[in-house]
């Protein structure tokens, strides 16, 4: 009988281990999928190409996103903006119907959020603009996207890298309010 209790212990700890390993593999999967980019998830209900109309245009980030030279957040531009250009370029394609139907019935495109820091870090594109740092330096050549994904992680590690390599401030209090 005893025999038998020491011949099932191993068999028992491979049994919970490979229980454990499941489960945290199985957490870490719907985990990452919550912040993973996935096909779809980040599709706007207007195709908007920044490859157009920041590579083949060559129309400035600021020249769209204006409040990031001067606020927290870049902001998305308003429908103003587009309408300005779209009331006689492109009138005919079924994505600028739609927004040209959005601004006469003054109903706000629903566009999808691509990024959000977390509440409890302050982030201002006013601060990183004037130091001299490009819209690329975080988000990528968009210029090249024809469809426009979310860029970076925008997790601590990746902004702490970033503060490392540009020798600025890495005291907690900077980011942390």
């Amino acid at each position: 009988m005893a025999w038998a209790n020491i011949k099932s212990r191993p068999v028992s700890a491979a049994i919970v281990l490979g229980l454990t390993a499941l489960f945290a593999v199985s957490i870490g999967i719907m985990y990452s999928m919550g912040s993973a980019d996935l096909a779809g998830q980040d599709r706007q209900p207007i195709a908007f190409s920044h490859a157009r109309h920041a590579g083949d245009l060559r129309i400035d980030c600021l020249y769209c996103h204006r409040a990031a030279s001067v606020s927290t957040a870049a902001g998305i531009p308003s429908m103003r903006t587009c309408i300005g250009c779209h009331q006689n370029v492109a009138r005919d394609s079924p994505e600028i119907r739609a927004l040209a139907a959005s601004w006469e019935t003054q109903q706000p495109v629903e566009w999808v959020r691509l990024h959000r820091l977390p509440d409890f870090v302050y982030f201002t594109h006013e601060r990183h603009l004037e130091s001299g740092l490009s819209c690329v330096t975080c988000h990528g050549h968009v210029e090249n996207m024809s469809l426009t994904p979310r860029a970076a992680s925008f997790e601590m590690g990746w902004c702490v890298s970033c503060h490392v390599a540009q020798g600025v401030s890495r005291d907690c209090w900077t980011c942390h309010k």
